[in-house]
């Protein structure tokens, strides 16, 4: 039996399989890259470091030591359409990065309702600035599983190098970031920032998301 949390990322799913003996990380990693499956689409570009991130879904199951990787995958793939149903990749991407973001359930709409305010808006506010430099630190970089690691630094920095989205999702989501992705908050939002008080803090303008910041200070 296995869990995996909510904002689990691709290669912390792998390594927990490989730790309870299901598969080893390689095994499932190789199947992951190759797989295609038939009854929904999975985007497969070069410019995505782990093709079924944001796919596994967050849940708790059960397989044999010794398993498959790929009976695994397409259990998690199946328990993935029958719990999300039809979902477009750039809706999964934003899911997983209010699922990074928000901190809590609560704050996911909100925090939902300053990315598609800058996506839908462009201009001053074309980046995100929501980088997931973790993501590519904790995850590519030095991942010997990962060729070109390089370049993926710039495909996933939203904040000066990536207009609008990353190239992928950063983490699998579960069901409420999911929701908060298909339905914002109505907000004129356009900043948050988490602050030494462990909550999240919204602004419509840089002058008073910089003042917030100066008075409450910014959290880890």
């Amino acid at each position: 039996r296995v869990t995996i949390p909510e904002g689990y990322s691709f290669m912390q799913i792998a390594n927990l399989l490989e730790s309870k003996g299901v598969c080893t990380a390689k095994d499932f990693y190789d199947v992951c890259q190759s797989y295609s499956p038939k009854s929904f689409s999975i985007p497969s570009s070069s410019d995505r470091c782990f093709k079924m991130e944001g796919y596994l879904f967050p849940d708790t199951y059960d397989f044999y030591t010794g398993d498959s990787p790929r009976s695994v995958l397409i259990k998690m793939l199946n328990n993935f359409h029958a719990k999300v149903g039809d979902i477009d990749d750039d809706t999964l991407i934003l899911a997983s990065m209010i699922e990074k973001e928000a901190r809590s359930s609560e704050h996911m709409r909100l925090v939902s309702s300053v990315f598609h305010n800058r996506l839908r808006t462009g201009g001053d506010y074309k980046y995100l600035n929501c980088d997931p430099r973790e993501y590519v630190n904790n995850y590519i970089t030095g991942n010997p599983l990962v060729a070109d690691q390089s370049k993926y630094a710039a495909l996933y920095n939203t904040c000066n190098k990536r207009v609008g989205l990353p190239a992928g999702p950063i983490c699998c989501p579960g069901l409420k970031a999911i929701d908060a992705a298909r339905n914002p908050a109505d907000t004129n939002y356009y900043y948050f920032f988490y602050g030494k008080d462990n909550t999240n803090h919204y602004s419509e303008t840089l002058e008073e998301h910089n003042r917030q910041m100066a008075e409450i200070g910014v959290g880890g």
